[in-house]
């Protein structure tokens, strides 16, 4: 499995602008993502599916609570300690770019 451990990006939606840390851990071979949300999100949740590994790269699929019945794509590449990714909102035709992605914990 790779992307185990404990990762912060940085995020620019209408919603929300600043770091976002995320816990990626295996659960019975399988991906578990944990968002860790700001204050401001705290009554967000974030249900993940269809995480799929693609040498470095990991690729799923997720709604929102706020969003009910949307999905959401994201797409993640490791690079050690880093990473670059993207996440898209299809039903908005809109991208938004995961920016300095970094391990913070193991």
């Amino acid at each position: 499995m790779i992307g185990l451990g404990t990762w912060v990006t940085t995020v620019n939606m209408m919603i929300f602008k600043g770091d976002i840390t995320v816990v990626i851990s295996d659960k019975d071979g399988e991906y578990d993502i944990d968002f860790q949300l700001p204050d401001k999100l705290k009554d967000v949740k974030i249900r993940t599916y269809d995480i799929v590994e693609n040498g470095n790269t990991l690729k799923g699929k997720g709604e929102i609570t706020m969003l009910p019945g949307k999905e959401l794509e994201a797409e993640v590449t490791f690079d050690g300690d880093t990473f670059t990714g993207v996440l898209r909102i299809p039903f908005m035709k809109r991208t938004i770019e995961l920016k300095n992605g970094h391990k913070i914990a193991d």
